[in-house]
This record gives structure tokens, sequence and C-alpha cells, in this order.
């Protein structure tokens, strides 16, 4: 399929989480979802093994299952601990503790977003879920937790890249993994595999993505190390 936009610069700096402006009537060809997963393909893994797994949902009936699942999830993890004024949700993803007027108006732009996605998933063209075939890392950090989480993101990333160029939105969903155990069943995935990501695709409404608000570069980066600003 000829790339809408050729520029990588283009592609990497405009790459939204696309939710309001997904097609959700337009079907996405599966040659293009394979397209773009064999371009992702390239990038980096970890211990030099492909132990990436994904299951491409096209289903109706195994659509509206996943979307039960995404629901419930949203439930217990975003809607009642808001509501119950649960402090780590709170602070997490609550509007009225940001800063200023605009990251306030960004995150309550944020949460109608998902919950758009929400309560309408079974109807996204293709559902992609990222999986891994690694044994599950003991500790969250240290040990091979980075080796982990370093295979299945950055091909998971790439491939919302090459889904962008084409002219596809997709959006990371980790949140669903909340009932892992749910999705594996679903998914009829091997003993050993689990879902670490889903990425709904459907063809984007417009290519006129600009970049996001980010905070300086200085902000966020030291040399040497972080003692220093020199």
């Amino acid at each position: 399929m000829t790339k809408l936009i050729a520029d990588i610069d283009e592609v990497l700096s405009t790459t939204r989480a696309v939710r309001f402006r997904m097609d959700l009537d337009r079907p996405v060809e599966r040659d293009v979802i394979e397209e773009c997963l064999r371009l992702a393909q390239q990038s980096t893994m970890g211990s030099n093994l492909e132990d990436w797994r994904f299951v491409a949902v096209t289903d109706a009936g195994t659509k509206i299952r996943i979307a039960e699942i995404y629901q419930e999830v949203w439930l217990k993890t975003v809607e009642e601990p808001l509501a119950q004024g649960e402090a780590a949700t709170v602070t997490r993803l609550a509007p009225d503790v940001r800063d200023d007027d605009e990251s306030k108006q960004r995150q309550k732009r944020t949460l109608r977003s998902v919950k758009y996605l929400v309560d309408r998933l079974e109807q996204v063209p293709v559902l992609v879920f990222a999986c891994s075939a690694k044994p599950v890392p003991d500790t969250v950090l240290g040990n091979k937790a980075s080796g982990y989480y370093g295979s299945i993101f950055p091909i998971s990333w790439s491939f919302q890249l090459a889904c962008r160029s084409r002219g596809l939105g997709t959006v990371m969903a980790t949140a669903i993994v909340y009932h892992a155990d749910k999705l594996i069943e679903v998914l009829e995935l091997p003993e050993g595999t689990h879902p670490i990501s889903m990425i709904p695709v459907g063809y984007s409404i417009g290519l006129n993505f600009k970049p996001a608000k980010r905070l300086p570069v200085e902000d966020i980066l030291r040399w040497e190390r972080w003692g220093q600003n020199d």
C-alpha cells in the first residue's frame, strides 16, 4: 500500500492517540495490518528473540466480548475509584488536581475520549493485541523486566507509526490487561503467552494531526548525570 505520509519526522511527531477521529464504519484491509506488522518486526527485541505474538480481532462476536471486558475495566479502575475519591486514582486521573486550567481541560478531553472508545469498542474495525511469550519477570524493575517490556513496546509503537503513515489511527490501550486472565481465554492464547496491550485500529478521519504539547527538552534531559544542569 502506498504511504500517505512519507516524512518520518511528521510521522514521529503527529502519531496521536486516535479515538474520536477513528472511522468506525470503514473496514481495514487485512493486508494493511500485515504490512504494518511486517515493518514493525524490524524493531529492537530483547535477547534477539522474537517472543512477541499478535492477535488481530475482526469477528463481531469476539469484539463484543472484549468490549464487555473493557467496560468492566473502565468501571473498576476509573469510574468507581474517581467517584469514591480513591486517592491514587484521583492523583493520577482527576482533571481538578492538575496544575493549571489548560492541563485540567486537556485531562477532561482525555477522559471523554477514553470513555468514547469504551462505549464503542466493538465497532472498531480491528483490535490488535500485542502479547509476549517471554516468562513473566519476578520484579517490575531490574533483572529481566526491562527485556520483557523492551521487546513488546518497541514493536507495538513501530506498528502504530506504520499505521499512521498509511492513514490509520491507533491508540495504545494498556488498561484492558487489568483482566488479562479473561483476555487469555477470549483470545485462546497458548500457555505462557500474556497480553500486554490492545491497539484498536481504524482509518483516521483526516490526516491533519499536530504535535502535542510536551515539556521542554531541558526539563527532561540532563547531560552526564542528573545533578548537573550545565
